[in-house]
């Protein structure tokens, strides 16, 4: 998933912090779009035809369809070939090989075939699929869920971001303290979450950019209906959720917009969210007094 992984775990052991580490590397080992054997992988180059996959892939790829529908298309895996078209071809941690892609589709995310009886995925011909952050949140949830079930009192998962808490906080307070990073100045703090159970994500585009192929300075966050990279008046959004891979799919969806218009759309949903512009004012739903610390 090309970051870096964190686990906090309540009175358990050494053993579920290797259990831990253990999950994370196998979830990486199939969804990866940098790993010529992963499950995302094999898909794409037989995209028109249905693989055989994990139960995890099925399982990420169902509710990866469903974030489309939640957000009328805002949140898309199929952007992959844009993203390699502007020069997103080599993860920082897990490979120094760009990705074979030479599909052209973007936006068919309805049209990704999940056939849970035969366990297969069918990319549509044509397109190809990246998980980008929902694989961190779906990882950091399946990740704290089953430490708590191992037998932890408590567990915070904090995958590249994205992260997951639940039962217990280290601390006996019952809240996981969460600060939420200054885009200007990642030392410091533009807020901090008071979090007893479920997801926090932040989207942004601090951190992965670079630059394009023609010159232009570009970032990993595809508009699915331009296929470039969105224009948007935000650095970066923050987003709290029942679990958190749907804090991934609103955090992602809120920066193809701007402020006001992100804290709309997550209170429509009931959802919390602080996002920073570009000129740093800072965007707050009303719903996030009730989390912040």
């Amino acid at each position: 998933m090309g970051c870096s992984s964190h686990v906090v775990i309540t009175e358990g052991t050494e053993l579920l912090v290797d259990q831990a580490e253990r999950r994370l590397r196998e979830l990486e080992g199939l969804w990866s779009r940098f790993l010529d054997n992963s499950d995302i992988t094999r898909a794409n180059q037989a995209a028109g035809l249905p693989v055989t996959v994990h139960p995890d892939t099925l399982a990420i790829i169902l509710r990866s369809v469903e974030a489309w529908k939640q957000t009328s298309g805002c949140f898309d895996i199929t952007v992959l070939p844009a993203l390699v078209h502007h020069g997103y071809t080599h993860s920082a941690i897990t490979s120094t090989a760009a990705p074979r892609v030479s599909q052209q589709l973007i936006g068919v995310s309805g049209s990704i075939i999940v056939d849970i009886a035969n366990a297969t995925v069918c990319v549509p011909a044509g397109g190809a699929i990246d998980l980008g952050g929902i694989a961190k949140g779906f990882a950091a949830d399946i990740v704290a869920e089953e430490l708590i079930e191992s037998g932890a009192r408590g567990a915070l998962v904090n995958v590249g971001g994205d992260i997951c808490v639940l039962g217990e906080s280290f601390d006996g307070e019952g809240s996981w303290l969460i600060g939420i990073e200054d885009p200007e100045s990642p030392s410091g703090h533009v807020g901090r979450l008071a979090v007893r159970h479920g997801g926090v994500a932040t989207s942004g585009t601090t951190i992965r950019h670079w630059t394009a192929p023609t010159g232009e300075s570009a970032h990993h966050l595809i508009d699915p209906k331009t296929a470039l990279p969105a224009s948007t008046s935000l650095l970066t959004a923050t987003v709290i959720a029942g679990d958190a891979a749907t804090a991934e799919v609103f955090a992602t969806a809120a920066m193809m917009s701007d402020g006001p218009s992100a804290v709309a759309m997550l209170e429509r949903r009931g959802l919390a969210g602080l996002m920073v512009a570009t000129d740093l004012t800072i965007y707050k739903t009303k719903t996030l007094e009730a989390f912040q610390a």
